[in-house]
């Protein structure tokens, strides 16, 4: 609620308002506001609180489809599944944190090595929006081929 106040005469309301006199009443409702936070403990690497990044992870595709791409690169390479891509590249053991980064523009795919590209592939394919899981298995999908991510450890704030 917002109470005006009157100047002049309060009796017969002459003299008009004067703006910017308003009183806040202390209801719930005017205590309202928005704010953005900027700030995050991902990335640290020292102190009490470690999160360091690991890597990032993005693939431009320009107009190509991206999954058509994706088996078009693993089998000219020799391989047959997406899941052969483990025995090649190590990988953490443990589940990591992932972030978007739409910022991150990533080189795309035909200009970089083959090898470098199935990582990558193979990593996004362990990825969701907000975790990286080596137990899970490889999903290849536009939607995870497209992610541009941020790759964190977590033990030092989330273990």
């Amino acid at each position: 609620m917002t109470w005006r106040i009157w100047l002049n005469n309060p009796k017969t309301w002459e003299g008009g308002w004067h703006p910017g006199l308003e009183c806040n009443s202390g209801g719930p409702r005017s205590r309202t506001r928005t704010e953005t936070l900027q700030a995050t403990v991902l990335g640290a690497s020292d102190g009490c609180i470690r999160s360091p990044l690991v890597r990032r992870l993005g693939l431009s595709f320009n107009d190509a489809d991206p999954l058509a791409t994706a088996w078009d690169l693993l089998t000219s390479e020799g391989f047959r599944d997406p899941e052969d891509l483990r025995h090649v590249f190590r990988l953490p053991t443990a589940p990591l944190i992932c972030r978007a980064d739409p910022k991150f523009a990533p080189r795309g795919v035909s200009s970089r090595k083959r090898r470098d590209v199935l990582e990558d592939l193979l990593w996004l394919g362990l990825c969701t929006a907000w975790l990286f899981d080596p137990s899970r298995p490889v999903l290849w999908t536009r939607a995870s081929l497209t992610r541009r991510l941020e790759v964190f450890e977590g033990e030092g704030f989330y273990a």
